[in-house]
């Protein structure tokens, strides 16, 4: 995909800046590796992986199952200052 937008080959090491590509072309770059692929990296990673080896190494990693444990549910006794701070710690916001 990067080859194909460059319309030339490119080092596994050459950083993307330095190849050409700009800000606006690796969000869309991240667009298209994300649709094709079907899977989910964040876009800062295209910056934060600035070529094609080390992007490689992350979307290999993101197309690999996840392995999930199951959810460990826990009681919800407890006042409402106590469940309203359990949900802020496990990540939720009360509403």
């Amino acid at each position: 995909m990067i080859e194909a937008r460059l319309g030339r080959a490119v080092d596994p090491d050459e950083n993307f800046f330095e190849a050409g590509l700009n800000s606006m072309a690796l969000v869309e770059l991240h667009a298209d590796i994300t649709g094709v692929l079907g899977i989910d990296i964040p876009v800062t990673s295209m910056f934060t992986r600035p070529n094609v080896r080390a992007l490689s190494r992350l979307v290999e990693g993101a197309r690999e199952p996840v392995r999930t444990e199951p959810a460990r549910l826990r009681p919800v006794g407890g006042s409402r200052r106590d469940v309203r701070a359990r949900i802020r710690r496990d990540g939720g916001a009360p509403r």
